[in-house]
C-alpha cells in the first residue's frame, strides 16, 4: 500500500469517529438548548395563566394549534416539564409536545394543575436540520482536508518519487548515472546527496570486482596450465615406479579439484554481479541434457530416474545459470544417493522438485547450502555445488526449500 493511501486511511480512521460522536454531542446540546428555551416560554405563559385562574377564571381556548392549556384536577409538589405525545387528528398519529404542569390553589381552597402544552414537531424537524447540517458541514470539510492533504502530499513527495524512479533503474554495470532531481526540501536533499555518493561507490565497487574476476580468470590459467604439462611429462617418464604413479595421480586429482573450486568461486562472483540476464528455459529438455551428461554416473550406480512434467514451467533464468543449477542439483542427487537408488523429477508451473534416496545428512539443513560444506571430508567434492544453487535463487528471487523423510532427499524450487 501506497505511503499515500496509508495517511488517508489514518486520517479517516480518526475524523470518522470524530464526525459521528460531533454529530450526537450537537443534536443532543442543541436538542437540550431548544427544550431549555422552550420550558422558559411554558413558565411565562404559565404565569399569566395561572394569575387568570386565581380570578376565577376555569376554561381556556386558544386559536394557536400547536398550544394546549388546560385546568385538571389534582396538583403536583411542585411545577414540573416533560415530553409527551398528544394524538392528532389532521395527521391521525400521535405527535411530539412538550409540557409543563404548574400547581395552583383555587379560592374555595382547593388545589388544581395548570396544563400548558406546546408542540415538538416543528422543533425537532429544526433539531434535526441542525444535526444533518453539521453532520454535512463536518463531512465536507473532512473530505476537502483528505483532498488538500493528498493534492499537498503528492506535491511534497514528489520529488522522492522522482528520486525513487531514478534509482530503481540503476545497474552497477549499466551506462546510465541516475539524474537525481534537486529539491527545496532539506531531506530529499540530504538523500539524494547520499543516494549519488552510494552510487557511485557501488559502481567503483562493481568495476574493480568485475576487473578481478576477470584477471583473476585469465591469470590463474596459466599455472594451472604450466601445472598440468609438468604433470603429463612425470607421468610419461619410463622411470616412474608405482609409489610415484600413485603420487601423480593424486597431484592429478587435487589439480582438476582445484581447477574446478577456482572456475565455481569466479562463478559465484559472477552470480553475486548480476552478469547473466534472465530469458525463457526449456526445463525439461535441460534436465534430459543433464541426465545424458550424468548417464555414466547413473548406470555405474545403478540409478533410477525418471523425469515428468505436469506442466511447462514459467521460470525465467540465464541459460549459463539454469545449466549451472540443473547440474549441480542432479550431480548431487545422483552422487549422494543409494546404490540401485531413484532420482525423481517433477516440472510445474510454477518450478521443480527433484527427489532422490539417501542416506541422513551428516551436516545440519541450515549448513547445507553453506560454501565448502560437504558431509565427507574426503569427498572430491569442492562443496561449492549447493552453495551455487543457493546464490543463484537468491540472486534470481527464486524460493529454495529441502527437506527429508523416510530415506528421500526433496530440494524444491519456485518462484517468488
Amino acid at each position: 500500500m501506497k505511503l499515500l493511501h496509508r495517511t488517508s486511511i489514518y486520517q479517516l480512521a480518526l475524523v470518522v469517529p470524530l464526525v459521528v460522536v460531533g454529530t450526537a454531542l450537537t443534536y443532543v446540546l442543541v436538542r437540550a438548548v431548544v427544550r431549555e428555551e422552550m420550558d422558559e416560554q411554558l413558565q411565562h405563559q404559565a404565569d399569566l395563566v395561572l394569575a387568570d385562574v386565581r380570578n376565577g377564571q376555569r376554561t381556556f381556548s386558544t386559536t394557536a394549534p400547536d398550544v394546549y392549556i388546560a385546568l385538571v384536577a389534582g396538583a403536583p409538589a411542585k411545577p414540573f416539564f416533560q415530553d409527551t405525545v398528544m394524538f392528532n387528528m389532521a395527521e391521525n398519529e400521535d405527535l411530539p409536545w412538550r409540557a409543563g404542569y404548574f400547581p395552583v390553589a383555587l379560592s374555595d381552597g382547593s388545589t388544581r394543575t395548570v396544563v400548558i402544552a406546546r408542540s415538538l414537531v416543528e422543533t425537532e424537524e429544526l433539531v434535526m436540520v441542525l444535526a444533518l447540517s453539521m453532520t454535512a458541514l463536518l463531512a465536507l470539510i473532512t473530505l476537502g482536508n483528505v483532498l488538500l492533504n493528498r493534492w499537498l502530499s503528492r506535491k511534497l513527495w514528489q520529488p522522492f518519487h522522482d528520486t525513487l524512479g531514478e534509482v530503481q533503474g540503476f545497474e552497477a554495470d549499466g551506462p546510465r548515472i541516475p539524474r537525481l532531481p534537486d529539491t527545496e526540501v532539506d531531506e530529499f536533499t540530504m538523500l539524494n546527496r547520499t543516494l549519488k555518493a552510494m552510487t557511485k561507490k557501488l559502481r567503483a565497487d562493481f568495476t574493480a570486482q568485475k576487473r578481478f574476476t576477470e584477471q583473476a580468470a585469465h591469470e590463474l590459467q596459466t599455472p594451472m596450465a604450466v601445472m598440468q604439462g609438468k604433470l603429463d611429462q612425470l607421468i610419461q617418464s619410463p622411470n616412474m615406479g608405482e609409489q610415484e604413479a600413485g603420487v601423480i595421480d593424486g597431484l592429478f586429482q587435487a589439480r582438476e579439484r582445484m581447477g574446478r573450486t577456482v572456475a565455481n568461486m569466479l562463478l559465484l562472483a559472477r552470480i553475486g554481479n548480476q552478469q547473466f540476464p534472465a530469458e525463457q528455459i526449456d526445463w525439461s529438455a535441460l534436465f534430459a541434457e543433464q541426465q545424458q551428461l550424468l548417464q555414466d554416473l547413473i548406470a555405474r550406480r545403478s540409478i533410477r530416474y525418471t523425469i515428468r512434467q505436469d506442466q511447462p514451467c514459467s521460470l525465467r533464468l540465464s541459460a549459463v545459470l539454469a545449466e549451472v543449477l540443473v547440474a549441480n542439483l542432479l550431480r548431487n542427487a545422483v552422487q549422494h544417493n543409494i546404490p540401485s537408488g531413484t532420482v525423481n523429477v517433477v516440472i510445474g508451473a510454477d518450478g521443480f522438485v527433484i527427489a532422490n534416496n539417501g542416506p541422513d545428512l551428516s551436516v545440519p539443513p541450515a549448513a547445507l547450502f553453506e560454501r565448502f560444506a560437504k558431509g565427507d571430508p574426503s569427498s572430491p567434492s569442492t562443496g561449492l555445488g549447493l552453495s551455487m544453487v543457493k546464490e543463484i535463487a537468491d540472486q534470481n528471487g527464486l524460493q529454495l526449500s529441502y527437506g527429508y523423510a523416510a530415506g528421500v532427499h526433496t530440494l524444491v524450487v519456485r518462484g517468488a
